[in-house]
């Protein structure tokens, strides 16, 4: 991935600033939790990319913002994206953001023609376009589809500043990169930056705690890539510390949570990760329930109810191996921290006042510190967050990652 990097920073907009301007295309990853149709405003997506687009705006360039917001079915979906606009104007100093509620040419077109610097412009939602998420056979094809073609003729050049979503390949994270001159942008030059320096640390053999949890199990396939590194300890709940303690333990399990995590999809890496690295797993030995009450594996079994947070001793456990690591990565809550369920918040107190490299990734990690107003604390003790989350885990896994893909195949 050095090189990777080394071959990307031709592409960084800084080089550039104040010498390209005009009209952009600048996708941006400000996907936030979402509450009853309100969207979270205390977020680090909607705060780093307001510094952004200030700097962009200052500079002679005219952002039109292309972004999403959940996924079209799901609860946080929202095809509307002036909330989101609004948040960034109210983040930004000097800037006035506009809101065309259209992907489509002509209302694209006609408000950008009356966008004057200082100002940026949101469209609406950009996986309500039938493009978005459809599967192109070909660069060619992808570069010819009705959103490229249409939405490329607004703007002289192209941004990405999604480091959040550099491992998807959605048309409009990569298709423009064909037919644009094309930029990465501030954030992402910064995210790439920092995963570049764990990266380092990983292979210099920085004792490492790795922290993960959340719902999302597919991201521990990439944490187990991680985890060939030999200094990296394991500390993990939610379903993939679960799994790991099933595959290990799963005599200990009631009928609920031994069905829960069966139907999870986890397994086969959570059997990969015993199999391999179980001496550096920090199994958990206590969970809590929804009940809210501390149960140990040998109680687990005659009791009833859902695993939904580790339990006191577990915690204990993980303060131990963050106390002995020199680098410390929260990619993920540990429990159902939204619910009230509050051993995340106590982690994420404990391993801020480490004297350790501090890092922390986008999505669920970094939204747990934004919920609890832990967040300013944990940047003014000089801890490093990032917007990627997923994207992070899959560049220091090593996977290709479509976005940085489409730049480097780039003539």
């Amino acid at each position: 991935m050095i090189n990777t990097h080394d071959k990307l920073s031709r592409f960084f907009i800084s080089k550039k600033l104040g010498e390209v301007k005009g009209r952009a295309l600048l996708r941006v990853d400000i996907n936030v939790p979402v509450k009853d149709g309100k969207i979270s405003r205390n977020n680090l997506r909607l705060k780093e990319c307001a510094k952004s687009i200030e700097v962009y705006a200052h500079n002679g360039i005219i952002p039109i913002v292309l972004s999403h917001q959940g996924r079209i079915g799901d609860g946080d979906y929202l095809e509307g994206m002036e909330q989101h606009a609004q948040a960034i104007e109210a983040l930004t100093k000097g800037v006035s953001v506009k809101y065309a509620d259209s992907l489509t040419e002509d209302a694209t077109r006609k408000a950008a023609s009356r966008l004057k610097q200082g100002e940026a412009l949101f469209l609406k939602n950009v996986r309500s376009h039938k493009d978005e998420k459809t599967e192109f056979g070909s660069i060619a094809q992808m570069a010819n589809n009705g959103m490229v073609k249409s939405l490329s003729k607004v703007a002289e050049f192209y941004i990405n500043d999604a480091p959040a979503t550099m491992h998807r390949s959605d048309t409009s994270l990569v298709g423009f990169t064909h037919v644009m001159p094309s930029y990465l942008g501030l954030q992402m030059e910064k995210e790439l930056n920092i995963l570049n320096e764990i990266m380092a640390h990983l292979k210099e053999g920085k004792r490492t705690a790795i922290i993960f949890g959340g719902r999302k199990w597919e991201k521990f396939e990439y944490v187990y890539e991680i985890s060939r590194h030999k200094n990296v300890k394991i500390l993990s709940g939610g379903i993939p510390g679960e799994s790991l303690c099933y595959v290990n333990n799963s005599s200990s399990f009631n009928k609920q949570n031994k069905k829960f995590i069966s139907e999870s999809g986890s397994l086969d890496t959570a059997r990969k990760m015993v199999k391999n690295f179980s001496d550096r797993i920090i199994f958990p030995v206590e969970f809590v329930l929804d009940d809210r009450m501390n149960v140990g594996l040998d109680e687990l079994k005659e009791s009833n109810g859902m695993i939904m947070d580790i339990g006191d001793s577990t915690l204990n456990h993980f303060y131990d191996a963050i106390t002995e690591s020199e680098m410390i990565i929260y990619a993920g809550p540990v429990g159902v921290y939204e619910k009230g369920y509050n051993q995340t918040v106590r982690l994420i107190t404990r391993f801020m006042g480490v004297k350790a490299m501090n890092y922390t990734f986008g999505g669920n990690s970094a939204d747990s510190m934004d919920d609890i107003g832990l967040d300013r604390a944990y940047d003014l003790l000089s801890g490093k967050r990032i917007t990627s989350g997923g994207s992070a885990l899959a560049y220091l896994a090593d996977k290709q990652l479509p976005v940085l893909g489409a730049f480097e195949n780039k003539r």
